[in-house]
C-alpha cells in the first residue's frame, strides 16, 4: 500500500508541474486515464486518485463522455480556511472525532432528504466497494464515494464542501485500517446497511448504522496503535519510526 501511495503522490505532483507551468494550457483535453496509466506504468485507480485531487483543487474539469481539460488559472483553488486538504490531524482519532460528531448526522439527514437518483448512488456504491472487496480488489474509490454521495444527499453545500475537502484523509485513514484482518470485510458491509436504512426512509436507523460503522473504525485504530506501542517495546527504534509513519495522516 505505501507503494501506491507514493505512486499517487508522484503522478499528482507531476502532473500539477505540467499544467503550472504551462506544458498543457488551459482548455487544452489531457492525455486519457488509461493513457496517463500507461505513461507512469501504475494501475488506472492510483492515477484516478490524482485527477480526483487536482479536480477538487479546480485544475481540471473532468466532464464524463468527452474527457479531461485544463481549467484556467483563475479557477484554482488556493489555500484557504475552507481549503481542508492540507490540514495536519496529527492521528487518525482527530480524524474520527470529528466524523463521529458530524457524519451519523448527515446519515439521519441523507434518509430524510435524498432524492431516487442520490439514494442509487449510495446503494450502488455501498455494492461496487462488496464486490471490489469480494474481489480482492481496490476498493477505497467507492469506499471514499460512498461517503461523499451520504453527504450530498444532505443538500447542504456546506457538508458536501467538508466532505470532499476532507476526503484525501479519509482515504488516508483508510489504508492504515485496512492492514486490520476484516477491516474492509466489515466496513462494507456497514455501508450496505447503512445504504437500505438511507432507502427506506429510516433516519434514526441509518443515524446508528453510521454511528457503528465509525466505532467499528476506531477500534481498528485503536488496534493499530496497540500493535505499534508492541513494537516498540520490541524494537524501540523500528516501534518509534513505524508509529511516526503512522500517526502522518
Amino acid at each position: 500500500m505505501m507503494i501506491k501511495e507514493l505512486a499517487s503522490t508522484k503522478i499528482l505532483n507531476e502532473l500539477t508541474r505540467r499544467i503550472e507551468q504551462e506544458e498543457w494550457k488551459s482548455g487544452q483535453k489531457l492525455p486519457s486515464l488509461a493513457a496517463v496509466a500507461k505513461e507512469f506504468q501504475v494501475g488506472v485507480s492510483t492515477v484516478r486518485e490524482a485527477l480526483r485531487i487536482l479536480e477538487n483543487k479546480g485544475y481540471i474539469l473532468i466532464e464524463h463522455g468527452r474527457g479531461m481539460f485544463v481549467r484556467n488559472p483563475n479557477c484554482w483553488k488556493q489555500e484557504t480556511a475552507w481549503d481542508l486538504t492540507r490540514l495536519s490531524v496529527g492521528d487518525m482519532f482527530s480524524l474520527q472525532e470529528f466524523r463521529a460528531v458530524l457524519e451519523p448526522e448527515m446519515a439521519a439527514l441523507a434518509a430524510e432528504r435524498a432524492t431516487p437518483g442520490q439514494m442509487a448512488n449510495i446503494k450502488a456504491a455501498a455494492s461496487k466497494m462488496i464486490e471490489d472487496v469480494a474481489n480482492n480488489e481496490d476498493y477505497f474509490e467507492a469506499d471514499i464515494a460512498f461517503h461523499e454521495y451520504i453527504a450530498e444527499a444532505c443538500s447542504n453545500e456546506v457538508m458536501a464542501q467538508v466532505m470532499k475537502g476532507i476526503s484525501d484523509l479519509l482515504l488516508e485513514s483508510r489504508r492504515k485500517t485496512t492492514r486490520i484482518p476484516g477491516s474492509a470485510e466489515r466496513a462494507a458491509h456497514f455501508h450496505m446497511l447503512i445504504a437500505l436504512a438511507i432507502e427506506q426512509r429510516n433516519s434514526a436507523l441509518a443515524k446508528e448504522m453510521m454511528k457503528a460503522h465509525l466505532q467499528d473504525v476506531r477500534q481498528d485504530s485503536m488496534k493499530l496503535k496497540e500493535g505499534w506501542l508492541a513494537a516498540a517495546e520490541l524494537n524501540p527504534r523500528k516501534g518509534r519510526k513505524d508509529h511516526d509513519n503512522n500517526q502522518r495522516v
